[in-house]
């Protein structure tokens, strides 16, 4: 499932009372005419304003830093055999790799609360689904307590078997099609024709004006295979051009691009949480940094061409 459900940081625009700097005039000479002296800045409003601008600026940028995500990031470990990456369609895959690599402290009841709709995972971790569920009905407080903590512990039991994991796999299936745009004779290659590539946050002005631009831009969107909470998706995907010099290769893949399969391997690259006016969100980031890309035949199996980044 592809969703469009990032949350852009929360924008706050603040109209700021700038001091109009005031002007001090030399007055009469000694023959009581007007002085021809130029007008003279006063020191103190000019001060004033700097400080009032400086004052500006620091405030915008403390509520910048409040809306944007909080974030862990980690290197390219680099590349390993197909069997090490994790299948970023399971349910639990987004939830345990956020969950074993962030870097601050979750309340059990924010984690538990994260979960609220445990469905997909009732097959993945039957005690982790019924935990939830008995959770959400039950009235008594301090059973609900308990229940809290027995999901936090579980969850941090989950989190551990993927801890030392740091490799993701995508692969394109019927319930995820991923298809490739059409050869570009320029680049002399393709590129991958899914919004899961894409690195636009959002549209500017004049892009929200122009409906074909929009269509030809399209916005990052996440796999939320698990948790309601916990999305999945790629960061430099952009950037990323398949190089087919080969032109009798190239028309293979061009003949056959609406049919191909798709593998995409790649590392995590950082762990995000959203966060508001300084306190967190509810949406939870796991984005994958590309590493390689092999191009299928959708009949044979065939690798058909494979890209390295």
């Amino acid at each position: 499932m592809l969703v469009w459900q990032k949350s852009s940081p929360m924008r706050i625009v603040l109209a700021f009372a700038v001091p109009v700097s005031s002007f001090l005039l030399v007055g009469c000479g000694d023959d009581g005419g007007v002085s021809s002296k130029p007008p003279v800045a006063s020191t103190t409003s000019a001060q004033s304003a700097a400080d009032t601008r400086a004052s500006d600026a620091a405030v915008m940028q403390q509520i910048e830093q409040e809306n944007s995500p909080r974030v862990v990031s980690f290197p390219d470990p680099g590349k390993a055999e197909s069997g090490e990456y994790l299948d970023a369609k399971l349910p639990m895959t987004a939830f345990n790799l956020y969950n074993s690599k962030r870097n601050w402290d979750e309340t059990p009841n924010d984690i538990a609360d994260s979960i609220v709709d445990a469905f997909k995972v009732r097959n993945a971790n039957p005690e982790l689904f019924r935990l939830v569920a008995q959770r959400q009905s039950e009235k008594d407080t301090f059973k609900q307590k308990d229940l809290t903590t027995a999901i936090s512990v579980l969850v941090a039991e989950e989190a551990g078997k993927t801890k030392g994991s740091n490799l993701v796999k995508l692969s394109s299936d019927d319930w995820l099609p991923i298809s490739l745009s059409p050869y570009d004779e320029q680049a002399k290659g393709f590129r991958i024709d899914n919004c899961l590539f894409s690195d636009k946050l959002e549209y500017t002005y004049l892009e929200k004006r122009s409906a074909s631009s929009m269509s030809q831009s399209p916005l990052r969107c996440y796999l939320n295979p698990g948790p309601t909470s916990y999305y999945i998706g790629f960061q430099g995907g952009s950037d990323v051009l398949l190089d087919v010099s080969d032109e009798g290769l190239a028309r293979k893949i061009e003949a056959s691009r609406g049919t191909i399969k798709i593998d995409i391997y790649g590392y995590v690259r950082s762990i995000e949480r959203e966060r508001f006016a300084g306190e967190f969100g509810p949406q939870r980031y796991v984005l994958i940094g590309p590493q390689r890309i092999d191009v299928k035949d959708s009949t044979t199996g065939k690798v058909l061409y494979t890209k390295n980044i």
